[in-house]
This record gives structure tokens, C-alpha cells and sequence, in this order.
């Protein structure tokens, strides 16, 4: 890593700020990509986007772990996903705990070819969980949820929150034109036969941001401004990210998580956005639930 860069991370570790009306990091704390960007195609390094969280379930009779959902980490205690991921399960499945910092979901030391290494994942139990009041099951609308953990996690280089859009200048971006990140393993309930994962890396694909006229028009459903759409553009879509996992984007180097993957039809289809939960729309949600 960047000698500089891991001065400016450790420095941010070690002098937290954080605002007086909302339970989140400061841009600077939140969003930092520490690496030195991405490589080798769809591929992470260990150390790349540092928020990503896996919802891992377990199967009631057998306990065997599902990796099917995952979130972001957006404070010490919080993690964002989207609530068909709470409740879109079968009986036989319950959601039995968090885990962060992973990379390589079948290596418990995670390194790339040239050495980068991360520590081990840190997976950590739930205390509660809470889906939006008006969440739809049948349309997906307002598919939002915010898990608690038991307990607080220390930031380090490989765990980190990714910020909101908190601030008028962020929040108020026209997400038509945004070049947007989706990262995550593939699990997505529509992409991942197997019930375990997708695909044994981290991964990230760019997407655009589409127009919601035309995504109203694409899918002929009543999508709303409470949702975002983005992709269109064939062989990219959020089957290589996650369920509930979020869509981010960078602004002036800090990113901000502005979408939460809820649906779209198939995958990777040319001129078929996926659709996405627009956090914007759901930060008083957030900061009510968080702070009571």
C-alpha cells in the first residue's frame, strides 16, 4: 500500500469523528478505499471496499451456513441491506450472524498473488434486526432493513463503514449520470443456484445510472422515486454483486452508498436496469431506527 495513504488511514483510525445528529462516521472516516484501486477484471484486492458484509444464514436442521445476502457497514454497530433479505427466506433458514472483512470466502488467510494479505474475517452475532414498516414483499417497495450487532467493531484497514449521503452536496447528485460499483459474491437469490455462493472472490462491476422513466418503461411497473435504477448495458448487472449489498459511488474520493440491490429480471440482459432502493429517500428512516 501507499505509504501516504496508509499514514492518512491510520491517522483516521486513531482520530474518529463523528456528527452530533446521526450515529455515522464523517466523510473521511467512512468511505476510504485504502487500496490502490481495482485489478485483474472483476477481481478485488483483499483490502478493497472495506465495508462489505455478508448476511450468513443457517439452515434450521442441519446448520449448515448460507452465504445468500449481503450489506454494508455503515457505523461501528450497523449494517445496511435490504429487508427481502430479513424476510424473503424459507422457514429452514434463519439469519445467524455478520461477517466482515472477508475477501476469500474458502481461505480463512486471505492473500492475492503479489502478498497482499488481509487479517482473518471477523464475524459477529446480531442483536436485532428491523425491515421497513411499509415494506412490500410483493413489489419490493421501501426494501430497506438495518441490522444491529451484539456488539461494536473496532475500524481497521479491512473494516470500515462506507459513509451515507448525508450531506446537501452528496445527496442532491442526479443519479442519471452517476457511474455507479456494485461489489460483492454473486449471491443473489434470482443468480445463485447452490444456496452458498456465487463466485469464491470478492467482485465489482461498474454500472450507470438509468433513467427512472425508462426503467418504468423497461419493466412496465410502477417504479417509484424511492428507487434507483441502474445498468443496461449486457453482461453487467448486480448477479456479481449481492442481494441487499449496496450500490456506491465515489464523490470526491469518499464513497457514499446511494442504492441497496433489491431486483431485476434476470441477469446481465442488455436494456434491463436493475433495480435498487434509493438510500436518499430513507436517511430520517435510518437515523430514527439507529438512534432509538
Amino acid at each position: 500500500m501507499n505509504l501516504n495513504v496508509a499514514g492518512v488511514l491510520v491517522a483516521l483510525l486513531i482520530q474518529l469523528s463523528w456528527t452530533d445528529a446521526f450515529d455515522f462516521p464523517e466523510p473521511g472516516t467512512c468511505g476510504l478505499d485504502a487500496s490502490d484501486r481495482i485489478y485483474g477484471g472483476n477481481i478485488t484486492k483483499p483490502n478493497n471496499y472495506p465495508w462489505t458484509a455478508i448476511l450468513i444464514y443457517k439452515e434450521r436442521f442441519n446448520r449448515n451456513d448460507l452465504f445468500h445476502c449481503g450489506g454494508n457497514l455503515i457505523s461501528d454497530q450497523y449494517v445496511l441491506t435490504a429487508a427481502h433479505c430479513i424476510d424473503g427466506l424459507s422457514r429452514k433458514y434463519s439469519l445467524d450472524r455478520i461477517r466482515l472483512g472477508e475477501w476469500d470466502l474458502l481461505s480463512d488467510e486471505d492473500c492475492d498473488s503479489v502478498g497482499n494479505c488481509n487479517d482473518p474475517p471477523l464475524d459477529v452475532k446480531i442483536e436485532s434486526m428491523v425491515q421497513h414498516e411499509e415494506y412490500d414483499k410483493f413489489t419490493l417497495y421501501n426494501d430497506i432493513a438495518l441490522i444491529k450487532l451484539k456488539e461494536k467493531v473496532n475500524f481497521t484497514e479491512f473494516i470500515l463503514p462506507i459513509c451515507l449521503p448525508i450531506g446537501e452536496s452528496v445527496k442532491d447528485q442526479n443519479t442519471d449520470n452517476m457511474i455507479f460499483t456494485a461489489v460483492g459474491w454473486g449471491n443473489t437469490e434470482h443468480g445463485n443456484i447452490t444456496y452458498e455462493y456465487g463466485s469464491r472472490y470478492k467482485l465489482h462491476v461498474e454500472l450507470g445510472g438509468a433513467n427512472l422513466t425508462y426503467c418504468d418503461e423497461v419493466y412496465e411497473e410502477d417504479i417509484v422515486k424511492s428507487q434507483l435504477c441502474a445498468g443496461a448495458e449486457e453482461g453487467k448487472d448486480t448477479c456479481q454483486g449481492d442481494s441487499g449489498g449496496g450500490l456506491i459511488a465515489q464523490v470526491d474520493g469518499i464513497y457514499y452508498e446511494y442504492g441497496i440491490v433489491s431486483w431485476g429480471y434476470g441477469c446481465g440482459q442488455k436494456g434491463m436496469p436493475g433495480v435498487y432502493t434509493r438510500v436518499t429517500s430513507y436517511l430520517d428512516w435510518i437515523e430514527d431506527h439507529m438512534t432509538n
